[in-house]
Parts: C-alpha cells; structure tokens; sequence
C-alpha cells in the first residue's frame, strides 16, 4: 500500500503526462542544473508544457555572494594625525626629488654602467655622499660675505 509524501498542487494546471527520474547521480548535466546549482532526481512535464523539476537536496551549491561591507569611517583622531603627519611627509617626499635631481646633475658620470663596474660603485658612492647629500665646509656658507 503507498502514500502521497508529497503534493506539489502549484506546479502543472493540467495533469502530468509523463514523468523521468535518475535513480542515481549522474555527470551528465540536465538543463538548469548548472544555473541553479541544484541536480534534479526527477522531472515532469505536463500538456500546459510545463516542467516540475524535483530534486532531494537541501540547498544550492553555489554560494550566495555577501554584499561588500561599507568602509570604515575614520574617526577624529586618525583625521587629525593625517592632517598632522601629511606636510612633513610632503617635504620629505620634495627632499627625496632634489636629492634624487641634484645626484643625477653631479654625479652623471660616475653612476655611468662603465664607471659602475670598473669600480664597483665606490664612486659613485663617493660622489653621493661628498657632493650630493653631505658638502664640505667650503662649500657651504650661510652668511654672505
């Protein structure tokens, strides 16, 4: 003696006229397995054409994506600091360029790939130090005289 498990009343107005099912999974995809991430075990079909796709899983194999989560406002603290902190790092950046200019106008010559490896750098080295970001004594004079 068998019982109805379960009605599905919603599914075909008119009454199924055939009905296929896979008693075992298979590779073989049916239509709309891929989209819906869900393997069907049977399907119906009725003379409205409409089709029943039934199936025994719980949930979807595919993952739902999350929404992104909305950045983080920064408080007062973290604006001040910036605020604070960006003017010296801006000079520190300007610094750099005309370091980075100055060494290319003096020193051209020993950073040449000829000079670089006769000497291994030592000029280069030297001409970077002593003329670029150190100057003697000489050299330098705040008072006008």
């Amino acid at each position: 003696k068998r019982s109805v498990v379960k009605q599905f009343s919603e599914v075909h107005d008119l009454p199924v006229t055939c009905m296929a099912s896979r008693p075992v999974p298979s590779a073989l995809m049916m239509p709309g397995e891929a989209e819906g991430g869900v393997n069907f075990d049977a399907v119906s079909a009725s003379a409205d054409n409409r089709f029943g796709r039934y199936t025994l899983q719980k949930r979807s194999r595919i993952k739902t994506v999350k929404p992104p989560r909305s950045a983080r406002r920064k408080s007062a603290l973290e604006v001040y600091l910036w605020e604070l902190m960006r003017i010296p790092l801006l000079l520190v950046v300007l610094l750099a360029i005309v370091a980075v200019r100055d060494t290319m106008d003096i020193c051209s010559e020993e950073f040449g790939f000829t000079t670089l490896v006769m000497d291994s750098g030592a000029s280069a080295r030297h001409c970077l130090y002593r003329e670029v970001l150190w100057a003697e004594e000489s050299k330098v004079s705040f008072v006008p005289q």
